[in-house]
């Protein structure tokens, strides 16, 4: 079985849900400006970019993201890319 990974980069500018924040990424410290190490700070909502709900998001039984059997998430599937206008 060959497997493809369609996981979306995660950056400012990609698209959210309507009415969830927006992706912001923020340089906190710089190794170029003289930092001991490069440093960033990530705010989004979890469902920004290519995710997996818990079954918790639609029931309200508690089951989070870890309690998913991993051969529910691997099989057949059919990749269509939507072009925005």
């Amino acid at each position: 079985m060959k497997i493809y990974d369609i996981s979306l980069p995660i950056s400012p500018a990609m698209p959210v849900w309507p009415g969830d924040p927006a992706v912001v990424l923020e340089k906190v410290s710089s190794m170029d400006a003289g930092a001991h190490d490069n440093v960033s700070r990530l705010a989004c909502s979890a469902h920004t970019g290519t995710h997996v709900d818990a079954p918790h998001h639609f029931l309200n039984d508690h089951r989070t993201v870890e309690s998913l059997a991993l051969d529910v998430l691997v099989g057949p599937v059919q990749v269509v890319q939507i072009r925005r206008m």
